[in-house]
């Protein structure tokens, strides 16, 4: 009996742990050509695997600017793609204007923020999956679409301008918790992103109150 039982339990656990990781393999990138954000190149890789190779330590090169590592490309890329989210930075000569802001919370459920501006129309997008963003992608379970005032979107643009293309890409803080703020800006042919851990928290208020306009006009 105490065997059928712990039979039963172990299956459970097994079936959960499927539900757990499957979502994640599903809306994983196959190839760089499926990421989200330029790669870093194959140059500045070897530079720094040579580095280490000659052990001249310390080998913590600064990275180049909107680029990402496969890593954390990956993580981000898994994402974006459960939330149905397409990719910004390949598209410079499109004469595209974007803003697109996204959260992965360790423990929470990712989101995004997407604003267009396409010809003077400006459009709002809302995507929220049922993931953690530390960990497992899920499927998408909210969308949204509506149009925004014209006027904050140039209130915003303004902002972005002031400060936003001068800030570097990658943290300069190592977080090991906390949550991924994204913020991609696409417009007049130029793209830059930037990613910042818990930056309401940790030293980057100014560019938390930049990702919160984002989201505040959306909601207005």
């Amino acid at each position: 009996m105490n065997r059928r039982i712990i039979f039963y339990i172990s299956l459970i656990f097994i079936i959960s742990g499927c539900g757990m990781f499957n979502p994640s393999l599903k809306y994983q990138p196959k190839s760089s050509d499926e990421y989200y954000f330029p790669p870093i190149s194959t140059e500045f890789k070897e530079r720094q695997a040579e580095c280490m190779r000659l052990e001249n330590f310390p080998c913590d090169f600064a990275k180049p600017n909107d680029t990402l590592g496969d890593f954390v490309n990956e993580w981000y890329s898994t994402h974006l793609k459960s939330l149905k989210e397409p990719i910004l930075y390949n598209q410079i000569d499109n004469e595209k204007k974007i803003v697109r802001f996204t959260h992965l919370g360790t423990w929470s459920q990712p989101y995004s923020f997407r604003i267009e501006n396409s010809n003077g129309r400006i459009t709002g997008t809302y995507n929220r999956t049922k993931g953690l963003g530390g960990y497992d992608a899920g499927r998408r379970i909210k969308h949204e679409e509506k149009e925004l005032n014209i006027s904050n979107w140039n209130l915003l643009v303004n902002k972005i301008d002031s400060t936003f293309w001068e800030i570097q890409t990658h943290d300069p803080n190592m977080i090991l918790d906390g949550e991924e703020w994204i913020l991609e800006v696409l417009i007049d042919e130029k793209y830059h992103v930037v990613t910042r851990n818990s930056p309401d928290v940790y030293d980057g208020k100014n560019y938390a109150e930049l990702c919160k306009e984002v989201m505040k006009i959306y909601r207005e």
